[in-house]
């Protein structure tokens, strides 16, 4: 064979084969991202699963301001007077939920594990605070609500309950005080909302952050609650867990 053809050749087998070697890099990739996807899928089918075995019961996590406390009383009345179809419920934040657990005592246990370990790092916890006043929401259970102030010490809670709890899949937290439990058109929402600004302070609007509406929890509350029941009639507090 003539050098010529011998030379353009192995100039085209040089060129393949630099057009080869991405192919195993792509192959590895595309298997790699494919065994994640049916990873991820596995693990969702799992918790489906064993939501649907335990059904629709589930428990919550809630920060609970005392009965005395003048927010308290505020809250508490503008739910009983608002209330549609009388869908009452206790003033609350919550810290964590629905968690699905079939076993009760469990759900005790690593409760209180999970705040004996929030104890640990936080002397004393400190004010939930509400600057922003009563805000408007998309969903039944955040119908109207007041928006709590994320500190250090929510997120700390927050994270030690994911880790108690194993709740990775929780959705990105917005803590807050709700008002009314609706499926109201964004119309009556923002009526309620009018009214629940005649009774509760909007501090960023005031420019008067130190006096905005706030409580101090002194435990974290465990209540089972029925995702299904809009009610609120067979939710009950299964066990109140001291912070001091």
């Amino acid at each position: 064979m003539p050098p010529r053809e011998r030379n353009l050749m192995a100039s085209s087998s040089r060129r393949g084969a630099k057009n080869k070697k991405p192919l195993p890099i792509l192959r590895f990739s595309v298997i790699f991202l494919t065994f994640l996807s049916l990873f991820s899928i596995a693990l969702y089918s799992k918790r489906v699963r064993r939501r649907s075995e335990i059904g629709t019961v589930a428990y919550s996590l809630w920060f609970e301001p005392d009965e005395n406390d003048d927010l308290s009383s505020r809250v508490s009345t503008f739910i009983g007077e608002n209330a549609k179809d009388d869908v009452v419920f206790k003033p609350h934040v919550t810290l964590l939920g629905p968690i699905y657990e079939p076993d009760e005592s469990a759900i005790v246990s690593k409760t209180e594990k999970m705040v004996r370990e929030i104890r640990e790092k936080r002397t004393r916890f400190g004010e939930i605070r509400f600057p922003k006043g009563a805000q408007v929401g998309q969903t039944y259970f955040q119908c109207v609500y007041l928006e709590a102030e994320l500190t250090a010490n929510l997120v700390h809670a927050r994270e030690k309950a994911i880790d108690a709890f194993d709740a990775r899949d929780a959705r990105r937290y917005m803590p807050h005080m709700s008002l009314v439990y609706s499926d109201d058109e964004r119309d009556e929402r923002l009526r309620l909302k009018s009214k629940a600004d005649e009774v509760f302070k909007n501090a960023l609007e005031t420019l008067d952050e130190a006096h905005a509406e706030a409580f101090t929890p002194t435990s974290v509350s465990l209540w089972k609650t029925d995702v299904e029941d809009k009610s609120c009639k067979t939710w009950r507090k299964v066990k109140e867990f001291p912070l001091s």
